[in-house]
């Protein structure tokens, strides 16, 4: 999804993390399951995924109503029949085996220990080529191939991997350094995917998706065109000269729902995708259970085509084919074109053109599936099509964890990055290709490593969407959150005013650790007194000292509550059992803390419509249904791996800690940017203007932050550039967080020499902007 990023550059070569760990070992901490609340009987139940369904009355269909027929709670596609019953693994019910008994062989690898077990170099002298392919109506793809040179390495053949971008030559580079930021040359450079896995024996292909880039035709926004185009270029990866047969995929965010949709052609060749932070309906990309989000309801109705423009202006990387006579044709094709659906949130033919979940389930290929919990612009949501609805396959893996988009300033690291995982994604996605693009014999961990908030890591033998259930209910008499029904019905209301405005649940605090992993469901029994209401529901964990952080958070639009294709009358004051969509959850809960259940009409994510000056009560009882949390019973909690190659060894390569040196001091301005925000285009010193400032040799500067504080509310993004030998400027890093109050960015390890700090006005009015550049030494201490 976008993130706004100067129009010009190259999008932020933040440091990829590395999923992470470890053939290395490293010291296990077991949590035990069930979470008993204290105080509560010693008999609270958690059951299987099926017992608790049977004991509800329900089929274990993934929605827990009864006599559901299947309607698509924006997770499938609509009409399709009720979900069936998920084929039992041995240990579900019926099955010969406990499955919720960890395996005890299993443990984190630390990818970066097998580095020496991966393909290496051997092919340093490395070639280019561009051409056109021509698709299915005629349109012309723009592709770059980089791969060995055969004049000196031969014609292979090489396994491909390949990135589809809409990006390319306007907010992002052809190198794939957006989703693989880690691998840098001697002076410090990102030199990408072309740049790491070229010279290991791969082709390297890169895709302008049509009527982006380089490429003919109008954008497709991930469309029936796009879906064509992805399948031929595929299999023309697949039959060229120099390829072996074999095509991956990978990308991050809309070049991380590239792969998703090409699987579910069912190309020739295709044999693994490793998407992260993807999606493969564009009705997730808009809508949470008809719930718009935030920022990404209005991308595919002009964000990208607005990139698409941006190409062919003077500048832009197809200016040479101005006038083009296809200039704006993708605008038929947005979702500005949808109808009322874009308003009402309804899931309309638009969106069904652009659904790929069922076929992206089914595809027969392994799949590396890399999402964060806490993604602020490709929502967890979007990834259900796997977590929820793709039957548990052997060689799929699962990286899920604390990060958000890759903003800097993010969940877990602070600074941009796709993972937050660093060189262990370096290598975790490098041993994924060699595995099943050339065959070697190399390890790629455990099917399952969940990136527990508190740097700990659980692992598991493969997904599961629901593994154990505990079942909390809300008591509205106390507003409590506990493991039993309540024996009385009681309500407890609340008034929505501009989307502020709740009613909380609160446990008491749990007996033992726990972790919840897997997608949970929640149904409330409300009424309310408008006729159109968004739900929005937050799990919270509380801790002793009452700081709160968050655990799940789940939506749903009280008009489509029966199904996001159709709405539903909603009558003032009736009560209503609505299923709200939740985000799937990889959290660890620690004994004594307690978990509250905040229900409102809106969050940080999503767009407070519908939701001024209406009362919402939520009803309890014994009869209303609970929030159904998957729980890892016994969960194994292992200590992180090192994300970074070098960690903790000296820079003398002893091994040994040396002692921090002096960080340089710090770098204060003051800059205007003079006109209101045009999304991507940025014009010095109209909607742009920079900071610059060097960084200085013989100082330990281990870490470089740029913080930049507007006057006025504004979403305004920052780029930070270093000038070259050639005496060009290179993108080095990229703070994009949609944050109205200012931007952040961070990167390691800078090298000396030139840099400018680039502040450009996204979206908001004329702004005054205060920015602070610091510097921080190998011991933490900033520079003075």
């Amino acid at each position: 999804m976008p993130q706004s990023s100067r129009s010009a550059q190259p999008l932020s070569p933040r440091r990829l993390l590395a999923l992470a760990a470890a053939l290395a070992l490293v010291s296990a901490v077991p949590v035990t399951s069930p979470p008993l609340l204290n105080g509560d009987p010693a008999g609270a139940e958690m059951v299987a995924a099926g017992e608790e369904d049977a004991r509800r009355g329900g089929p274990p269909d993934g929605t827990g109503k009864p006599d559901d027929e299947g309607r698509p709670d924006g997770k499938g596609k609509p009409d399709q029949p009720g979900k069936p019953d998920r084929p039992g693994k041995p240990g579900d019910p019926g099955g010969p085996d406990d499955p919720d008994t960890p395996d005890p062989t299993l443990e984190p690898v630390d990818y970066i220990a097998i580095a020496d077990q991966l393909s290496q170099p051997d092919y340093p002298e490395i070639v280019k080529t561009a051409e056109m392919v021509e698709t299915f109506d005629g349109e012309s793809i723009y592709i770059e191939v980089t791969r060995p040179d055969p004049a000196v390495h031969g014609d292979g053949p090489w396994p491909v991997i390949l990135e589809a971008s809409p990006y390319h030559g306007t907010i992002a580079d052809r190198e794939g350094i957006r989703v693989f930021p880690d691998p840098r040359d001697e002076s410090g450079a990102p030199i990408g995917m072309t740049g790491y896995f070229a010279p290991r024996g791969y082709a390297v292909v890169m895709m302008d998706l049509r009527g982006t880039g380089r490429s003919t035709g109008c954008l497709d926004h991930l469309g029936p065109d796009d879906a064509q185009d992805l399948k031929a270029i595929v299999e023309w990866a697949a039959d060229a000269d120099w390829s072996s047969g074999d095509v991956g995929m990978t990308g991050h965010s809309y070049v991380g729902s590239t792969p998703t949709v090409a699987a579910a052609q069912d190309p020739r060749g295709l044999k693994t995708i490793a998407p992260s932070a993807g999606l493969a309906s564009m009705y997730d990309h808009q809508f949470h259970s008809g719930v718009p989000w935030f920022l990404q309801w209005v991308g595919p109705m002009y964000a990208y085509e607005q990139l698409a423009l941006d190409r062919d202006l003077p500048g832009g990387d197809n200016a040479d084919a101005f006038p083009n006579p296809q200039f704006g044709c993708g605008l038929q094709n947005s979702a500005i074109t949808a109808g009322h659906g874009q308003v009402t949130g309804q899931y309309q033919g638009w969106h069904a053109e652009r659904d790929w979940r069922e076929g992206a389930a089914a595809a027969d290929i392994p799949i590396f599936m890399i999402h964060g919990v806490n993604d602020n612009a490709a929502r967890i949501p979007a990834a259900e099509w796997f977590f929820a609805d793709r039957t548990p396959r052997a060689d799929d893996k699962t990286w899920i964890g604390q990060w958000d988009h890759g903003s800097a300033g993010n969940t877990t690291c602070s600074e941009g990055h796709v993972t937050c995982r660093f060189d262990q994604w370096k290598y975790a996605l490098h041993a994924w290709f060699d595995l099943h693009l050339q065959g070697r014999d190399v390890p790629t961990g455990p099917s399952v490593e969940a990136f527990l908030n508190g740097e700990s890591v659980t692992v598991a033998e493969d997904w599961q969407p629901t593994r154990a259930i505990e079942t909390l209910y809300l008591d509205a008499s106390d507003g409590s959150l506990a493991t039993e029904a309540p024996a009385e019905a009681s309500s407890a209301s609340f008034t929505a005013i501009a989307g502020d405005g709740s009613t909380e649940f609160v446990s008491a605090p749990l007996a033992e650790d726990v972790v919840f992993l897997g997608v949970p469901q929640l149904q409330l029994d409300v009424s309310v007194t408008g006729q159109v209401v968004h739900l929005v529901t937050d799990l919270l964990v509380e801790e002793a000292d009452g700081t709160r952080r968050r655990a799940n958070l789940c939506a749903a639009n009280t008009h489509l509550r029966d199904s996001v294709e159709s709405p539903s009358p909603v009558i003032p004051g009736d009560v209503m059992s609505i299923d709200l969509q939740c985000f799937t959850q990889a959290h660890r809960v620690l004994a004594g803390e307690r978990l509250v259940l905040s229900v409102g009409t809106t969050s940080g994510h999503h767009v407070p419509t519908f939701a001024t000056d209406v009362q919402v009560t939520v009803h309890t009882g014994p009869d209303a249904e609970g929030y159904r949390l998957s729980v890892v019973p016994d969960a194994p909690v292992f200590a992180d791996v090192p994300l970074r190659e070098g960690e903790g060894d000296g820079d003398d390569g002893s091994g040994e800690p040396q002692p921090a040196g002096e960080a340089q001091g710090p770098v204060t301005d003051t800059v205007t940017v003079v006109a209101p925000g045009l999304g991507a285009v940025g014009v010095e010193p109209l909607t742009e203007a920079s900071v610059p400032f060097e960084v200085s040799e013989g100082f330990d500067n281990a870490r470089l932050q740029a913080v930049a504080t507007t006057s006025l509310p504004g979403d305004i993004d920052l780029d930070l550039q270093r000038r070259t030998g050639e005496n060009t400027w290179e993108t080095v890093a990229v703070g994009a967080s949609f944050d109205l109050g200012g931007e952040t960015l961070a990167l390691n390890r800078p090298q000396p020499g030139e840099y400018r700090l680039i502040v450009h006005n996204w979206a908001g009015p004329p702004n005054q902007v205060d920015v602070l550049i610091r510097f921080v030494n190998s011991a933490g201490e900033v520079g003075s």
